[in-house]
């Protein structure tokens, strides 16, 4: 089902791009299936003991209702929001469900985390040419563990700001990439030996597997890490694109401007 969803969401978004005057209705159709496609994986995230995943679709759904009245009334940051989505979602959807691209990146990961995870002093072994196994850990590598997902997104939000040249654009573009590849690439390996390794025995465990430490290195400190840098990261962008600051502020403002009224209206009654 969920490649279903988000290759709708590859359709609305793309339509959204050429649709002139109708590209409202084409981006609240993509918007929608972004969130539904966020819902209908949280089973698998509850799997896991996942709570970033799960809190994002909680968030996504007052996101939505006010990005969908913005989109309705034509506001021009909601439309430059969509913009953002738009191209992000045409970057990453052709790696989630056209099989040689996705295994073709996945392998290519795999192997540069294998070499790095033997250069720091470790003997992995693939089990599959998608699995590295040591001490007993084994660690398939899927899409989300590639990077592409973030790429996608920092591009995605390139697209969004005004008044850039297509140097500045090409210089954001050179240093989103091959920065987030490879640290990407040290958070998958950091994570293979930090469970490997078992650095976080000791430590409680929500997930109630006896096992911890897949938990704590990957879906507290590894995630909350990468959420810390994409900002600071985006923070450091607006020295090339000093757009960038303009349109953040301008995201910001419109979605505390609509919680803020909401609450004031709840308060009123």
């Amino acid at each position: 089902m969920s490649d279903l969803i988000i290759s709708v969401a590859f359709l609305a978004f793309a339509l959204f791009l050429v649709a002139g005057k109708y590209r409202k209705y084409a981006a609240i159709a993509g918007w929608s299936c972004i969130v539904l496609n966020l819902i209908s994986e949280l089973p698998a995230f509850f799997e896991e003991a996942n709570f970033f995943y799960p809190t994002l679709a909680l968030l996504s759904l007052p996101f939505l209702g006010i990005t969908v009245r913005h989109l309705w009334r034509e506001d021009p940051v909601a439309l430059r929001l969509s913009t953002t989505a738009a191209v992000s979602t045409l970057i990453f959807v052709p790696f989630a469900v056209v099989p040689a691209l996705r295994d073709g990146l996945i392998t290519g990961v795999v192997n540069l985390a294998f070499s790095l995870i033997t250069t720091l002093g470790h003997r992995p072994v693939m089990t599959a040419w998608d699995v590295m196994a040591e001490n007993g850990f084994y660690n398939q590598i899927i899409l989300g563990c590639t990077g592409i997902l973030a790429i996608a997104f920092m591009l995605g939000v390139v697209s969004g700001v005004q008044g850039t040249s297509a140097r500045q654009r090409g210089v954001a573009v050179l240093l989103i990439v091959p920065t987030l590849f490879i640290l990407n690439l040290l958070r998958v390996s950091v994570v293979f030996i930090a469970v490997s390794d078992q650095w976080f025995t000791g430590f409680p465990d929500p997930t109630g597997t006896g096992s911890p430490d897949f938990f704590w290195a990957h879906n507290v400190i590894a995630e909350g890490l990468a959420v810390i840098f994409l900002l600071l990261f985006l923070a450091g962008l607006c020295r090339v694109l000093p757009g960038l600051w303009n349109y953040a502020r301008d995201v910001v403002n419109l979605y505390y401007e609509a919680i803020t009224g909401f609450v004031r209206r709840v308060v009123r009654q």
